[in-house]
């Protein structure tokens, strides 16, 4: 793939705007029921929004990090590769689950089951992206940008752990 085929999908601005809305929209969203959440980080391809996100949400945020998978190169093998798991307890406590993309949502469905036999108090999704291509039956309390069915490469998504630090969200035509 040759950057200078990268077509921008959406810009470092648009991006921006939208973090600080979210920010503002989980804020106000936890502010009546705690002082406090635990953001779960899904590594790789969620680590600059998970950075840009938290910085903006205005309350005591914990940070905690999984490295789950399902895909390999620009496809998704069906099945979930753990790398990296939880290690502290999440009983009673509200949990946000900070994805970079939500696609057929098999990644996430697997997360969020491992995350409800903890007994969290309760567990919410914050995405930059949504694909409206598959029917993931996911409630993504916070999304950012909806898509149709492009592979999206910038801002930590990656095409064979490539091109994650391009600033913006892209598309090869």
């Amino acid at each position: 793939m040759d950057i200078e085929n990268i077509k921008v999908l959406i810009s470092e601005e648009e991006l921006d705007n939208k973090i600080r809305e979210l920010g503002k929209n989980i804020t106000q969203h936890y502010k009546p029921m705690t002082d406090e959440i635990v953001a779960i980080c899904v590594l790789k391809g969620s680590i600059n929004f998970f950075s840009d996100l938290v910085k903006r949400i205005d309350m005591n945020v914990f940070y905690n990090f999984i490295q789950v998978s399902s895909y390999s190169g620009t496809n998704t093998t069906g099945k979930i590769k753990v790398k990296s798991w939880l290690e502290e307890s999440l009983e009673g406590k509200h949990v946000l689950i900070v994805e970079d993309i939500v696609d057929t949502g098999n990644t996430l469905k697997y997360v969020i089951k491992y995350i409800e036999r903890q007994k969290p108090a309760s567990i919410e999704v914050a995405s930059i992206v949504v694909k409206d291509v598959h029917e993931h039956g996911i409630d993504v309390k916070f999304p950012g940008f909806t898509i149709g069915d492009y592979f999206i490469i910038g801002y930590g998504l990656d095409y064979d752990q490539s091109y994650r630090n391009i600033p913006f969200i892209g598309y090869v035509e």
